[in-house]
């Protein structure tokens, strides 16, 4: 029977205890009779690597020979698959997909989750993916920041011409690119994250050239995190040069401080719209 090694078991826990770099503290904050009270963990609570970098863990990525298992397209790649036949899942965009703590237990524990699709598993029924125990909490880190950083080009997030037309056109008004951000408000936060969002948050947002506005809602039909923020811009340009303005990094840091675990979705498509023929006023 095969079990995750010690070494494995004793890096996840040494995460609960050591932070990487100098990132900001950003966790949750609970009494302990609150903490008893929910069970032994916070309020939807999940697990929370520390910060790692992701330029880092693209070279750890190749260091460990991912790259024979994984397709990672890059931004400007042709869409077309290179014919190479991998064993493992395609990582383009999947940061876009998965919270940070599902890459952390895909890579500590391998088999926590079976993807049960041919090629991916053995006679046995487990991950044919290899165990890593001698990686350390900073390459760990770095690895699960690189591949959460994998959030543009997405497959999974493109939808086709064909699909696209079988769906009732978006306003002509609505933007050419989408920022999607996927959320729980950590317990007791709501009502300063609201009036940050106010004060701080909207008008910083919105100082950016090439925004058009911002959306929240929540959809109680999801698992998991039921809030969702979508940012619109102008053009795909724009959002590009959001995503790569170090104002937004500090700014969406402030963002980050008041929700748990999240994920990100960038689309050229409206992720929800109004369809007023099949609407009443």
């Amino acid at each position: 029977m095969k079990t995750t090694s010690l070494p494995a078991l004793l890096l996840l826990g040494t995460l609960a205890l050591v932070g990487c770099g100098d990132a900001p503290d950003t966790g949750v904050r609970v009494s302990m009779s609150d903490l008893h009270a929910s069970g032994g963990v916070p309020e939807g609570w999940q697990i929370t690597p520390p910060a790692g970098d992701a330029e880092r863990g693209k070279a750890q990525f190749a260091k460990r020979g991912c790259p024979a298992c994984h397709l990672v397209r890059e931004p400007d790649a042709p869409a077309e698959d290179d014919g190479i036949r991998r064993p493992g899942p395609e990582l383009t965009g999947m940061g876009a997909h998965h919270p940070p703590g599902y890459f952390l237990e895909s890579i500590m524990n391998v088999n926590a989750v079976i993807v049960d699709d041919e090629g991916f598993v053995d006679a046995e029924g487990r991950s044919v993916m290899p165990a890593y125990p001698d990686l350390n909490v900073a390459e760990l880190a770095d690895l699960v920041a690189y591949l959460s950083s994998l959030t543009f080009g997405s497959h999974h997030a493109q939808m086709s011409d064909d699909q696209i037309a079988t769906r009732p056109k978006p306003p002509t008004d609505a933007g050419q690119a989408f920022y999607m951000q996927s959320f729980e408000v950590r317990a007791g936060s709501l009502d300063t994250f609201e009036r940050w969002f106010a004060d701080i948050g909207k008008p910083r947002f919105m100082a950016f050239d090439g925004i058009l506005g911002i959306e929240t809602h929540v959809d109680t039909t999801r698992k998991g995190a039921a809030i969702v923020t979508t940012w619109s811009f102008r053009d795909q340009e724009s959002l590009q040069k959001f995503l790569d303005d170090p104002r937004f990094k500090d700014l969406g840091e402030q963002f980050d401080n008041f929700i748990g675990s999240h994920d990100h979705l960038t689309m050229t498509a409206p992720p929800i719209y109004k369809v007023p023929a099949l609407s009443t006023p």
